[in-house]
């Protein structure tokens, strides 16, 4: 390895390395290139390479192109930081690789926040489990005679307003004792995620359909 100060000194005119026979300006070179350029010996970056990183910090999946523009991913610490930049409030409910995905797939959808379609796309993003998202705004028809079923589609009294029903159905992965505990906490996040999505003035019915199919659980807001 060769000793530092080296590089730069070697970048000189010939008469300063033949002049430089005490050594000093190869050490004053070395205060320099240690600065500059990665230390190999203590496997610290130097200012060329952390400046090469910066992009990295602002990608949550990173980039693998051919050099010099390949960079990794960000630090899992940026995250959050990451998070806000794009208005995703609900971060913490998320693991780290979750939400690499999701601040990387969110931003497309904020032109139509507030509708039906992005409340559909930002619940399969965040969620994995999630195979179908079904979200209606007039659930309940009313009572036509001939065609009602009392309690399931009939409705005494007035309608209620800016309320809509939304029926999800979750692929289930876990079997085992704490089921139930797993999926009130799936609930917990999935209702977190819709009161993020949906327009402030707005309530709603969740309706959480476990698979296999005859396992269904009902929750209502």
């Amino acid at each position: 390895m060769s000793e530092a100060g080296s590089r730069l000194l070697d970048s000189l005119p010939a008469i300063y390395r033949a002049s430089d026979s005490a050594g000093y300006l190869r050490r004053l070179l070395g205060v320099f290139e240690e600065t500059l350029f990665r230390n190999e010996a203590q496997d610290l970056p130097g200012i060329e390479q952390q400046i090469d990183a910066i992009p990295g910090f602002f990608d949550p999946l990173g980039k693998d192109h051919a050099e010099p523009f390949n960079h990794a991913e960000t630090p899992d610490r940026f995250l959050p930081w990451l998070a806000t930049w794009v208005a995703f409030t609900p971060h913490a409910l998320f693991t780290p690789s979750q939400l690499r995905v999701i601040i990387s797939r969110i931003a497309p959808l904020y032109g139509r926040r507030g509708t039906r379609t992005y409340l559909e796309q930002l619940l399969k993003i965040c969620f994995d489990e999630i195979s179908a998202v079904s979200i209606d705004d007039e659930p309940v028809q009313g009572l036509v005679i001939g065609q009602a079923r009392v309690g399931e589609d009939t409705l005494l009294g007035g309608e209620r307003p800016f309320w809509f029903r939304i029926d999800i159905g979750v692929s289930q992965r876990n079997s085992g004792s704490k089921m139930t505990e797993l999926r009130h906490e799936f609930e917990q996040r999935v209702r977190a995620i819709i009161d993020f999505a949906k327009p402030g003035h707005t309530t709603y019915e969740l309706r959480l359909r476990f698979s296999p199919p005859d396992e269904t659980g009902t929750y209502t807001a």
